[in-house]
């Protein structure tokens, strides 16, 4: 379970648009994650059940990211409506080690730098677990390699003399035609 202070949110104006990325668990939109996991967004996953979304939420820092509307109407009494547009999940023990998961912003908000805001929203987390050895992410998506380096501080670590194996254990939900 999430400790208390990891809860951060962060804002962003871009023009009449405000971009929310937070960490309460609360304000995730299962539906909309779940909708992500069976697109080819995440193509290496697929849709899980109410109650197995619930706890991979549950059970690791994940950061929302939200399109607020109505949040420019100082006038309107109603508080924004929050549509998830993002999401970055990392499997951690919130002391020594993340895993950075399920990251993704839907097609029709990427291009507006929302991505590399969501990474450095996560890296400012990051710098605040004294104690962390490592954070470890997978990816093949060479435009994401350039945000994970210049957001995250992330590096290739199959450069240099170590030569480091990625094994995998597939479980019985693994999606069979994805190879990392």
């Amino acid at each position: 379970m999430m400790p208390e202070s990891e809860l951060k949110s962060w804002t962003r104006q871009d023009g009449q648009v405000t971009y929310l990325c937070s960490t309460d668990p609360k304000q995730i939109q299962l539906d909309a994650y779940n909708a992500a996991l069976e697109s080819d967004l995440l193509w290496w996953a697929k849709r899980l059940g109410d109650d197995v979304i619930r706890r991979t939420v549950e059970n690791s820092l994940c950061f929302g990211l939200y399109m607020l509307e109505g949040a420019a109407d100082l006038s309107n009494q109603e508080p924004p409506r929050q549509t998830m547009i993002g999401f970055a999940r990392i499997v951690t023990d919130y002391v020594t080690f993340g895993y950075l998961t399920d990251v993704y912003v839907l097609k029709e908000h990427q291009g507006k730098g929302l991505g590399g805001w969501m990474m450095g929203c996560v890296n400012e987390r990051l710098d605040t677990w004294p104690d962390l050895r490592g954070f470890l992410l997978l990816t093949t998506h060479q435009p994401a390699v350039k945000i994970y380096q210049d957001k995250l501080g992330a590096r290739d670590i199959q450069q240099g003399k170590t030569k480091l194996l990625v094994m995998e254990k597939r479980g019985p939900a693994a999606v069979r035609d994805h190879v990392f």
